[in-house]
């Protein structure tokens, strides 16, 4: 089922503005937008709707507000607020900001309105975003996480160092931590040097912050590993931009890792990813590879699915397999697509019966499925071979359950054979 539409108003009385901004959201297709020109309409639509919106984008100067009251419209409303507008100076700039603005766009030129464009998604991102602030003044946490919370981050809060360990084992995932240097019982250095010792820089970025104005305090978190740093007091604008430059970063080397071991069809596990994973089951001192079942999964003739309906309709078929099969795993139990119409499944802590009767479930799911093609249902089914017995090393396992699987194929093909 498909996640309901995030709306956005906007509020512009320029036609030529908001048929650009109307043009350039439709990249986006979870976002519904909603259109007024000026300030009474506004203020009707929200007394009948309320808060139901995601931002909005505001013009300042309207035919019937010209003093920016739309802003505090929308505080009233708790509608978080993007300004754009063609006249700043800083200390209309600091009053929009203390008010609670996300942020102000100037309208001066194309570019800024790519940049309110990727603001948009940058806050849509952060949504699924959790940051760690470690900070032991009360007031500057408040602060900071107010701020954080503004650009629609989810925050964890830490008192010191000592505590933000504790907090990174129990809140998964920890997107990005914000740590001051001067603490009790830990401070930001150490809590630095022992965070890079498990974590990568790319895996979690870290941000430090010092009101000690020696640079060495920069160097040195620099040194520990910290991705940036921030010179206390900052401005809300330079913390925007800092983490929201760290967060694009983090988020890039994300999709680069999805395009190394993400299959593009399915959306599952590739080949590499199996491979790599099942290694590390084998090398793990806790050995996790006890209990361990791999099975291979083969969609039957599936080579005459794409001679005669198109691949096109062979990738629905795949699509709708691997739905199926992801359907019947739990917890940390894996299925990858390895190539082709193969697939392997890896079972966690099952005995054989176990194993099989998942297994068995997934073929008769599998078979009872019918894909839609042309207006005509067809009908698919998965030949699947088992290996539940230690072997030396996983690709044994793998090897094994390969010539199960073949096995099943010569015995009809619909069917589960172990090895």
């Amino acid at each position: 089922m498909p996640s309901p539409k995030l709306r956005v108003l906007i509020v512009e009385d320029s036609k030529f503005f908001a048929v650009a901004i109307r043009h350039r959201l439709k990249v986006f297709e979870n976002l519904e937008c909603v259109f007024i020109e000026n300030y009474a309409d506004a203020k009707k639509l929200l007394k009948q709707q309320g808060s139901e919106y995601f931002v909005a984008l505001l013009d300042l100067c309207l035919p019937d507000a010209r003093e920016g009251e739309i802003v505090e419209l929308m505080n009233k409303y708790d509608i978080p607020s993007i300004i754009f507008s063609s006249n700043f100076d800083r200390e209309s700039l600091n009053r929009y900001y203390a008010m609670g603005v996300i942020d102000c766009v100037p309208k001066d030129s194309p570019a800024s309105l790519d940049y309110f464009i990727y603001l948009v998604n940058r806050l849509m991102l952060n949504r699924k975003i959790n940051i760690l602030v470690v900070e032991d003044s009360v007031t500057a946490r408040k602060i900071l996480c107010t701020q954080l919370i503004r650009q629609q981050i989810n925050v964890v809060e830490a008192r010191d160092g000592k505590e933000a360990l504790e907090l990174m084992e129990t809140h998964h995932p920890i997107h990005l931590v914000l740590t001051d240097y001067n603490m009790p019982n830990m401070d930001g250095f150490e809590l630095t040097r022992k965070l890079r010792s498990k974590y990568s820089k790319d895996q979690l970025p870290i941000i430090g912050m010092s009101s000690h104005a020696e640079g060495e305090y920069v160097v040195q978190f620099l040194k520990l590993g910290a991705n940036d740093f921030i010179h206390k007091p900052f401005s809300y604008e330079e913390l925007l931009c800092r983490v929201s430059q760290n967060l694009d970063i983090y988020c890039l080397i994300e999709e680069l890792k999805k395009s190394v071991y993400i299959d593009a069809l399915t959306g599952l596990n590739n080949r590499r990813f199996l491979l790599e994973y099942g290694d590390e089951l084998f090398s793990d001192k806790d050995n996790k590879a006890e209990g361990l079942t791999v099975a291979m999964v083969d969609i039957d003739h599936f080579k005459n699915i794409n001679d005669t309906y198109g691949h096109h309709m062979g990738d629905d078929v795949l699509a709708r397999v691997s739905e199926n099969l992801q359907r019947h795993l739990v917890d940390k139990d894996l299925v990858a697509r390895i190539g082709g119409e193969e697939f392997c499944v890896i079972l966690h802590d099952k005995n054989a019966d176990e194993a099989m009767g998942i297994l068995e479930k997934i073929r008769m799911s599998v078979a009872q499925d019918s894909v839609s093609i042309s207006e005509k249902e067809i009908k698919v089914t998965v030949s699947i071979g088992m290996c539940n017995h230690a072997e030396e090393d996983f690709r044994a396992m793998l090897k094994i359950a390969d010539e199960a699987l073949y096995n099943a194929k010569d015995h009809g093909r619909n069917c589960l054979r172990v090895a």
